[in-house]
């Protein structure tokens, strides 16, 4: 089976981000990583990125440019806040972790090891027959309808 991989994205230096990509790569995920500071991503790769998402996910609200935007007073229309990501970086929140059909932003490990299906000790969970993460306390098993 080929390795699982994933998209990384963050800028600067941060020890949260740091710690949640090692906790990534330990776990075996091939990691294509993009510095958002030397390549931004573009308004229509933005768009797509989010989706149908709630765009305040992506907000850095401790940004600097949050406050210097107003962002705290009153966000803009969808596609105004989107333009404003993406002439200034430092408004998305980092790390965002990319799956082939996920996405997850911030540093929390149980959400990047949910979308990654990756146990948080860095092994990846036992899979049941159905190809879906078996439960800790073990396999759920589906009722089964009774003849009467």
């Amino acid at each position: 089976m080929a390795p699982k991989r994933a998209i990384y994205m963050t800028y600067g230096n941060d020890g949260y981000c740091s710690e949640a990509r090692k906790f990534i790569e330990d776990a075996g995920i091939l990691l294509d990583v993009r510095d958002l500071g030397e390549k931004p991503l573009t308004e229509e790769e933005l768009s797509q990125l989010i989706g149908h998402l709630e765009i305040t996910h992506f907000l850095n609200s401790l940004s600097e440019s949050y406050s210097k935007y107003r962002l705290d007073k009153r966000l803009p229309e969808r596609h105004q806040i989107i333009k404003l990501m993406a002439q200034d970086y430092t408004l998305l929140k980092r790390p965002i972790v990319r799956s082939a059909r996920l996405v997850t932003v911030g540093c929390d490990k149980h959400k990047i090891a949910e979308m990654l299906q990756i146990n948080t000790n860095g092994q990846f969970p036992e899979v049941n027959e159905t190809g879906n993460a078996a439960s800790k306390k073990g396999r759920r098993q589906h009722p089964v309808a009774r003849r009467k």
